[in-house]
């Protein structure tokens, strides 16, 4: 009864520590990319659903926590530098040719995760059984585009765009150690999902001769939000002493709810009269799609200090080139200029190659490299319509621990560089005139340094109160 009060109380503080972390929600961008939860899956460049054994394998690979040898908790702390992401002359216009420079930064994942082991112990002394709680921030970012191009003081075009892709999930995670070697796994995740989008754009000319000028301004405004359920299945299985496998599939993404609340203002100035149109819409239908994923890897761990690691991750498509499923069908009101129009997503790919080594014991080293292919379609050399950016992204990451007294201390960087191509906005002399879209190259570099710790003495305490 006792350690039955234990291992409830242990799950308890889990979630309610965990309900007073920010609100946040999911991306578009999100869903597309393994999200790198739990430092040594930082450490790592995300290669870990073969080696996922903490409670970050709640999210990584559900069999893993079976393979956990004790009960525990971790949970990570995150910060990160400024990084940079430019569309080369992303906003065109009459006056001229201006850059679209972010100046927000992205964010890292925060975590939070408890595990409990139970049942009678296998031949290992290794508890079969194991139910998990976590909740975390897979994915935030903050956007914030500015270009503005003046012509003396008699005419000035300015854009400027924010947005937020962000998410929470919240999971309960069961695990099965089969045998001494293979163990599998379910989490289920009640995922949030949100995505916001700002524009606000003003065109002035002023007359010659004292005549009346005229100006252009535009406001809109698009939030987006979604209720997920989703599904992961895990496994885990050592083929030999050294060799190790994983392997985890998400379903696609069960819809709750997903609503879109839009609006659009526009102002003109002479040399016309005035004219005011405000429009608005609530509660519209929207299409925010979770993918289906395959995540497959393979460790080699030789000697036992010193382990490699390979993972590929395959991400489904979502509608089809005949079917690109709006983001907001039907919609009553006009969408800002930089927000695509459709939710059509190719199958991408992800992998990622990590090593780790134990220095006397005491310190873990971590590192590797990854890469992530685009999901959107290739960007058009001109087209009426925007369409997301066309990125693929490379990064580098590296960590150094430290373990004394029961605590462990993790503190690392990730460094990523991504390219490729995204559209520039292109507006003519006519304040009336419908906007065209051309190619314009995109690249974005960030460097991130995190700081993230579990507490192995929770697990020994709880260890000790499951075996009274």
């Amino acid at each position: 009864m006792r350690a039955r009060s234990a291992s409830l109380a242990l799950l308890c503080c889990v979630l309610c520590t965990a309900s007073a972390y920010p609100r946040t929600a999911l991306a578009q961008e999100g869903p597309y990319a393994n999200y790198l939860v739990g430092e040594r899956s930082l450490g790592l460049a995300g290669a870990f659903v073969a080696v996922a054994d903490d409670p970050s394998a709640i999210f990584h690979n559900p069999g893993g926590i079976a393979t956990m040898t004790s009960s525990g908790a971790a949970g990570s702390l995150y910060t990160l530098l400024r990084g940079s992401r430019v569309i080369e002359d992303g906003y065109r216009t009459d006056l001229g040719n201006a850059d679209l420079d972010q100046s927000a930064p992205l964010s890292l994942p925060a975590f939070l995760a408890g595990v409990v082991k139970f049942g009678k112990r296998q031949r290992d002394r290794v508890r079969p059984h194991a139910l998990g709680a976590a909740i975390f921030t897979p994915y935030t970012r903050d956007d914030r585009y500015v270009a503005q191009i003046t012509e003396s003081e008699t005419a000035v075009d300015r854009f400027e765009v924010r947005k937020a892709d962000r998410a929470r999930w919240f999971g309960l995670s069961y695990g099965l150690r089969l045998r001494p070697g293979w163990s599998v796994g379910v989490s289920g995740f009640y995922a949030l999902t949100s995505l916001s989008h700002d524009e606000v754009e003003i065109r002035a000319r002023q007359a010659a001769d004292g005549a009346l000028g005229a100006s252009y301004n535009r406001a809109s405004t698009l939030n987006v939000s979604a209720q997920h359920i989703v599904a992961r299945l895990g496994t885990q299985i050592d083929l030999t002493r050294e060799l190790g496998a994983g392997l985890m599939f998400q379903l696609p993404g069960f819809v709750l709810d997903q609503t879109a609340d839009i609006e659009h203002l526009v102002t003109r100035v002479g040399p016309d009269p005035t004219n005011i149109s405000l429009d608005e819409a609530d509660d519209v239908p929207a299409n925010v799609a979770i993918p289906f994923e395959l995540r497959m890897g393979v460790t080699v761990r030789k000697p036992e200090e010193t382990l490699l690691t390979l993972d590929v991750s395959l991400f489904g498509p979502v509608g089809r080139p005949g079917d690109p499923r709006p983001l907001v069908p039907e919609s009553p009101v006009p969408l800002g200029v930089f927000v695509p129009r459709e939710t059509y997503r190719r199958a991408a790919l992800r992998g990622a190659l990590g090593f780790e080594t134990l220095v006397g014991g005491l310190m873990p080293i971590r590192g590797g490299v990854f890469f992530e292919r685009s999901s959107a379609p290739p960007v058009l050399a001109r087209s009426e319509f925007y369409a997301r950016d066309h990125v693929d992204t490379v990064g580098l990451a590296l960590s150094v621990g430290f373990r004394m007294a029961g605590y462990d201390l993790t503190v690392g960087s990730t460094a990523l560089l991504g390219w490729g191509e995204a559209m520039a906005l292109r507006r003519d002399a006519d304040f009336g005139s419908v906007p065209s879209y051309e190619a314009a190259e995109l690249h974005s570099t960030s460097i991130m340094i995190y700081v993230g710790g579990a507490k192995s003495a929770v697990r020994q305490l709880v260890q000790t109160l499951l075996e009274e």
